[in-house]
C-alpha cells in the first residue's frame, strides 16, 4: 500500500516532544555534564593510584632497608670473624692442649664484650679439621648439635655467606680457616652466624629502624619469624605474592626476595603498615563533585531558557514557510529574519525545492529505478522497475529491497554488497533478482547511499536496475568457446598459453621454478577404433576428471587437442634439483592414479600415461620451447615402454633417478643393518686414548663401504635422517655400556653427531634419556656434537633441551666450529662443554694460525675445553700443542675403524 501522507499543520505535537532550540539547550548540557562526570572519575582514579603508589613505594623503600640492615649485620660479623683468626696461633686445636684454646676463647669474649654487637652474636664456634666441634662461644639458646647433620664439608663455607637449615636453627653462616703460622699447616676453621630465623631480638630491632607494623622473615612458605605492633595481634588470612602489594586485615602488605650476599635468594621478609598511615579521598573527591555538578546544573537552565526565548521567533517564521512548501504552494519566498542561521536554511529550502522538481523528471526514466528509507524499505518506485519486474506500484511499497533477491545470491556476495554499502555509500555489480512469475534473471544494479549533511547517517538509498541476462549470457558463451575445450571443460590451448605466460613472469618475479608436463594417452587410438569415439570421449572426460583431483588448486590442467594433456604448474621449490623432485612425485602419482580401470559403456577399460616433463625458471626459454621440450620429452616416454616419465634433461632425468635409487638403498639397507659404526680415537695433550668419536659407514652390496658423504644428504631431504640418526644414537649407547665393563675403557667418552631435523623434535630429550635408559648406559660418557648452524633456528628452545639434558650429564661439544656463524652471545647462553677446531683449519695453519689460537684462547676463556679434528701430521700436532690445544684427533692418531679394532687399539695404547 503506499504511505499516507499528512499536512504538518494536521499534526498534534506529543507531550514529550520539545523545540528545537530546547533539544539543542539540553543535549549540549548533557554532553557538558558527562564531560564533568567522566573528569571527576578520572581525577578519582588518578588520585587512587597516586595513593597505590605511595603505597608501594613505602613498603618497596622498607624492604630495601632490610636488606640494608641484613647487610650491614653480616658485614660486622664478617669483620669480627676476620679479626679473631688473624694473628692467633691455632696448634693447640688438634694436639689437646685445652689451655690455649681456652685462652683464645677468653680474648675472643674480652673482645666482643667491648662492642655493641656483643648482645647479637648468636653463633660462634671453631671445629678442627675432622669438622668436630671444639669450641662454642655462641648465645645458649642456638643449640648447634642438630647444626652439625644438616652441614657439608667446612670448606663449602670459606669466606662466603651460606644459609644453613637444621629442625630448630635457621642461620647465615661463614667460615674462615685457620693455620699454623709455624708450620702453615690448617688446623680448622672458625665459624661465625646469624640466627636470622630465631634471633627475635634482631627481628625486633629490624622491625622498630624501619617503622613497621608487621615484619615477617622466612622462607618459601614458612614464616620463621613475626614482629607485630600493638593494634596488630591477629594474622593476616594469606602470603601475598612476591613483589606485589596486597590488602589484609586494614593492613597493606608486601612479600619480597631479601637479596643477600653471595647470591642467597631463599629468605623473604614481610612488611606490613597499617591503613591508617594512609589517608582516604573518597569523601573529598564526592563533595567537590556534588558542589560542581549542582552549580552546573543551575548554569544551564538559565542558558536554555535564554536560548530558548531568543529563537522561538526565529523558528516560527521557519516553519511557516515549510507549512506553505507542503501545503503544495507555487513561488513562495522565504522572509528574511534576523538570524543568519535560520536565513540560509531557508533559502536552501527554496534551492531543494527546485532541485526536486529537476529529480522527479529523470526519475521517471528508461532504467528502473527504487527508492528506499534506511532501513531499505522501497517508498518509490518508476514506471521501468514496474514493467522489468513485474510487481504494481501498490505491490512494492513498504517491502524490503530484497523481496526481489533471488536465493541464486550466496551469503558472503550479500554480505559484501552490504560492507561496501556502509563503508563506501556505493555498489554496483551484476545480482540475480526474480520476476513476479518467479523467473530468474540477472541485473546490473547501482545503490547509492543518500548521506544526511552530516554525513552521520544514511536517508535513503537510491537504485538503478538494468536486465543484463541476455548480455551476460552472451559474454559467457563467448568466453566458454574462446577459451575452453567443449568435451572436457578444461582450458584450451589460448588460455593456456595465456596462463603459461603469467607462469614465466612470475618465476621471475618470486625467483620459484615451475614445470610443463605433456601427458598422452598409451593406445588411445585403438579405442577409438574399436569402441567408437563415443567411448573414446567418456575416456577423456574421466582422465580430465582424475588428472584435476591430482593437482593443487592453483595448479593448470589443459586439453592442446585429441589425447594429449598439459599440467603447468607454478611457485615450485627456487632449488631447482628440489623442484624436479617435486614433479617426479607428482608424476608418479599421476602413473598410479591414471592406471586404475576406468567404467566405459558397462565395461571396464585400463588405459596407461606418457608424460614428458620439462622444468623451466625464469624467462630464459620461451613458451613455445618449453612446449617442444615437454613434448620431446614425452616422446621418450613412449620409446622407453609407455606407463613412464621422462625428463627433457639428460642430465637431471639422471640425477632424479640416482636419488631415488640411493633412497631405496638407504631404506634397504637399514632393513638389512648394512649401518655399522666406525670409531675414530681421541687424543689428549699426553697422547692418551680419552674417547672416540661414533662415524657411520654403509656395507652397501654392491658400492662396498660408503662413507657419509655420498648419502647424507639424500637421508636430510628424504627424512630418513631421523630414524638412522636414532639408530646410531641407540647403537652409541650400547657400546658406551658394553665400555663400562672393562677398566681400559670405562672412563672413556663417545662422541655422537647429531643433525639439524632430530634437534628441532619436541621430543628429543625424550628420545635420548630413552636410548641411556635401554641401554644402560652412563650420561657422562655421551657427548652430543652439534654445529654452529644448528644453533640459528630457536636458541631458546635450542638452550632447554640442552640443559635439561645437562642436568643429566649430558655434555655437548660444538663441531666445525669457526666455519658457521660464530656469535660469541650464543656460547655464553649455551652449556657447551667443549669446542671443536674445524679441520679447514687444521690443514691450513701456516695460513689461518691466527684463527685456531684465537679459537684456543676463546674456549678457555669461556671456560671450556677445545680439541681439534682433522690433525694429520706431526707438526700440525705440535703446532696446535704450542697452541695450548687440549686434546686431538685425525688420521694422525689414528683413522675411524670397527668397534674390536679400536678396543685392540686400546689395549694395545695400556700395553705400551
Amino acid at each position: 500500500m503506499p504511505s499516507k501522507r499528512f499536512n504538518s499543520s494536521e499534526r498534534r505535537p506529543r507531550f514529550f516532544e520539545l523545540k528545537f532550540t530546547t533539544r539543542i539547550a539540553l543535549v549540549f548540557g548533557a554532553l557538558g555534564l558527562l564531560t564533568l562526570l567522566v573528569s571527576m572519575l578520572y581525577a578519582y582514579r588518578a588520585a587512587e593510584q597516586s595513593l597505590d603508589l605511595e603505597i608501594h613505594n613505602a613498603l618497596q623503600q622498607r624492604q630495601k632497608t632490610i636488606e640494608n640492615l641484613v647487610s650491614i649485620r653480616l658485614s660486622l660479623l664478617d669483620v669480627y670473624l676476620q679479626s679473631s683468626a688473624a694473628n692467633r696461633i691455632f696448634s693447640s686445636i688438634d694436639n689437646g692442649n685445652e689451655s690455649g684454646i681456652s685462652m683464645m676463647a677468653e680474648d675472643m669474649a674480652f673482645m666482643f664484650q667491648d662492642s655493641a654487637l656483643g648482645a647479637n652474636l648468636d653463633i660462634f664456634f671453631i671445629t678442627n679439621t675432622n669438622n668436630e666441634l671444639v669450641y662454642d662461644a655462641g648465645l645458649p639458646l642456638y643449640d648447634i648439635s642438630a647444626f652439625f647433620e644438616e652441614m657439608r664439608s667446612p670448606f663449602l663455607y670459606a669466606n662466603r655467606w651460606s644459609l644453613v637449615n637444621s629442625g630448630n636453627l635457621n642461620a647465615l653462616i661463614k667460615s674462615v680457616p685457620l693455620f699454623d703460622p709455624a708450620t702453615i699447616q690448617l688446623k680448622g676453621y672458625m665459624f661465625i652466624g646469624l640466627a636470622i630465623g630465631q634471633n627475635r631480638e634482631f627481628v625486633a630491632d629490624v622491625a622498630q629502624q624501619i617503622d613497621v607494623d608487621i615484619l615477617k622473615i622466612g622462607t618459601n612458605n614458612k614464616p620463621w619469624q613475626r614482629y607485630s605492633g600493638v593494634n596488630f595481634v591477629s594474622e593476616p588470612a594469606r602470603f601475598p605474592l612476591l613483589g606485589t602489594v596486597d590488602k589484609s586485615n586494614d593492613v597493606y602488605l608486601m612479600r619480597q626476595v631479601i637479596s643477600l650476599p653471595n647470591d642467597i635468594n631463599k629468605i623473604w621478609a614481610e612488611v606490613g603498615l597499617s591503613a591508617d598511615r594512609f589517608p582516604s579521598i573518597t569523601e573529598t573527591y564526592q563533595q567537590t563533585f556534588y558542589l560542581l555538578s549542582g552549580g552546573f546544573i543551575v548554569v544551564l537552565l538559565i542558558a536554555a531558557s535564554l536560548i530558548h526565548i531568543s529563537h522561538t521567533k526565529n523558528v516560527a517564521r521557519l516553519m511557516d514557510f515549510i507549512r506553505e512548501i507542503q501545503g503544495g504552494s507555487r513561488g513562495v519566498q522565504y522572509e528574511k529574519g534576523g538570524i543568519k542561521e535560520y536565513n540560509q536554511v531557508g533559502y536552501a529550502m527554496q534551492e531543494m525545492v527546485h532541485d526536486l522538481n529537476i529529480a522527479a523528471t529523470v526519475f521517471e526514466s528508461a532504467e528502473g529505478m527504487i527508492v528506499t528509507d534506511p532501513d531499505q524499505k522501497i517508498l518509490r518506485v518508476n514506471r521501468a522497475f514496474t514493467e522489468i519486474t513485474g510487481y504494481s506500484v501498490s505491490e512494492a511499497l513498504g517491502r524490503p529491497l530484497d523481496f526481489i533477491q533471488s536465493d541464486h545470491n550466496n551469503a558472503v556476495f550479500l554480505r559484501e554488497m552490504n560492507d561496501a554499502l556502509v563503508n563506501k555509500g556505493f555498489w554496483q555489480g551484476e545480482v540475480w533478482n526474480t520476476r513476479k512469475n518467479a523467473e530468474e534473471y540477472l541485473q546490473w544494479i547501482s545503490i547509492t547511499a543518500v548521506q544526511s549533511e552530516s554525513s552521520e547517517h544514511v536517508n535513503n538509498y537510491v537504485v538503478t536496475l538494468i536486465d543484463a541476462t541476455q548480455r551476460k549470457a552472451a559474454e559467457n558463451k563467448i568466453t566458454q568457446l574462446a577459451f575452453y575445450d567443449q568435451l572436457t571443460g578444461l582450458p584450451n590451448r589460448q588460455l593456456l598459453m595465456d596462463r603459461l605466460n603469467h607462469a614465466i613472469a612470475a618465476s621471475v618475479r618470486q625467483k620459484r621454478s615451475g614445470a610443463i608436463l605433456f601427458i598422452d594417452l598409451d593406445d588411445f587410438k585403438t579405442l577409438n577404433d574399436t569402441r567408437g569415439h563415443d567411448a573414446g570421449d567418456i575416456l577423456l572426460q574421466q582422465v580430465a576428471d582424475r588428472l584435476v583431483n591430482n593437482v593443487r588448486k592453483d595448479d593448470t590442467v589443459a586439453r592442446i587437442g585429441g589425447d594429449e594433456f598439459i599440467i603447468l604448474l607454478e611457485d615450485l621449490d627456487e632449488d631447482i634439483n628440489i623442484a624436479s623432485q617435486q614433479v617426479e612425485l607428482l608424476a608418479e602419482q599421476l602413473l598410479k592414479s591414471l592406471s586404475a580401470p576406468y567404467r566405459i559403456l558397462a565395461i571396464e577399460y585400463f588405459s596407461t600415461l606418457s608424460i614428458g616433463i620439462t622444468l623451466f625458471q625464469g624467462d630464459q626459454v620461451s613458451y613455445e620451447e618449453l612446449l617442444k621440450q615437454a613434448d620431446l620429452a614425452m616422446y621418450q616416454s613412449k620409446a622407453a615402454g609407455r606407463n613412464t616419465r621422462r625428463f627433457f634433461d639428460p642430465s637431471m632425468q639422471a640425477r632424479v633417478l640416482e636419488h631415488a635409487e640411493l633412497a631405496n638403498d638407504v631404506r634397504k639397507g637399514m632393513t638389512n643393518k648394512e649401518f655399522v659404526l666406525f670409531f675414530q680415537p681421541q687424543i689428549d695433550t699426553n697422547l692418551n686414548i680419552i674417547g672416540a668419536e661414533a662415524l657411520i659407514r654403509w656395507y652397501h652390496p654392491t658400492r662396498g663401504l660408503v662413507t657419509p658423504g655420498h648419502f647424507i644428504d639424500v637421508v636430510e631431504e628424504t627424512g630418513l635422517i631421523l630414524p638412522l640418526g636414532q639408530w646410531v644414537l641407540d647403537r652409541a649407547c650400547q657400546v658406551i655400556a658394553q665400555w663400562e665393563n672393562a677398566s681400559s675403557t670405562k672412563n672413556l667418552t663417545l662422541s655422537v653427531n647429531i643433525s639439524a631435523r632430530q634437534l628441532m623434535q619436541s621430543d628429543f630429550v625424550e628420545q635420548v634419556m630413552a636410548s641411556l635408559k635401554r641401554s644402560g648406559a652412563n650420561p657422562q660418557r655421551l657427548k652430543l656434537e652439534l654445529t654452529e648452524s644448528m644453533l640459528l633456528n630457536d636458541v631458546q628452545d635450542t638452550i632447554l633441551k640442552m640443559n635439561l639434558l645437562g642436568d643429566q650429564g649430558v655434555s655437548f661439544s660444538l663441531d666445525d666450529f669457526g666455519t658457521g656463524y660464530s656469535s660469541l652471545s650464543y656460547l655464553r647462553q649455551l652449556p657447551l662443554e667443549q669446542l671443536k677446531i674445524d679441520q679447514s683449519f687444521v690443514q691450513d695453519l701456516e695460513n689461518q694460525t691466527t684463527i685456531a689460537q684465537t679459537i684456543v684462547t676463546l674456549a678457555k676463556g669461556l671456560d671450556m675445553s677445545v680439541i681439534a679434528e682433522g690433525v694429520e701430521t706431526e707438526e700440525q700436532y705440535r703446532a696446535l700443542a704450542l697452541y695450548g690445544c687440549e686434546a686431538y684427533q685425525g688420521f694422525y692418531f689414528g683413522r675411524p675403524m670397527p668397534l674390536n679394532d679400536f678396543l685392540a687399539r686400546v689395549e694395545h695404547h695400556l700395553g705400551t
